[in-house]
């Protein structure tokens, strides 16, 4: 069973609280629980990143950023009645076995991109006994 850790952040809030020494990063989520930890749980880490938006071409330098941190982006592409303008969606996720500032310099790189769209990101533990 899963116990879900979640923190998602719009690109707008991100920037907002970019200056703030108090910035959640993924690596701060990744800490195991010491009275789990000492229970005999493990956890590993899996950390989703999504950037959403309606042109495709500004979003592809964050694809190429994913695919070469080893997050292996997907693409989809999204249309409604309500909404008929097409949306995209790039998004990947890593898996990790503790905590890495390797997430931190991932969120990071796409940041500095700037590409087009809003950017969120989750991290979620899962959890197993030894």
């Amino acid at each position: 069973m899963f116990r879900r850790l979640a923190l998602a952040f719009s690109a707008a809030l991100l920037a907002a609280v970019a200056g703030a020494a108090n910035t959640t990063l993924p690596s701060n989520l990744m800490l195991p629980e010491p009275d789990r930890a000492a229970r005999g749980y493990v956890e590993s880490w899996v950390f989703n990143i999504e950037l959403t938006g309606d042109e495709l071409k500004g979003m592809e330098p964050c694809r190429k950023i994913l695919a070469e941190r080893g997050f292996a982006p997907t693409l989809s592409k999204t249309a409604t009645s309500a909404s008929p303008a097409l949306h995209f969606k790039i998004a990947g996720h890593k898996n990790y076995a503790q905590a890495s500032t390797e997430a931190d310099d991932a969120l990071t790189a796409i940041q500095q991109a700037k590409c087009a769209g809003a950017l969120s990101w989750t991290v979620t533990n899962k959890m197993a006994r030894p």
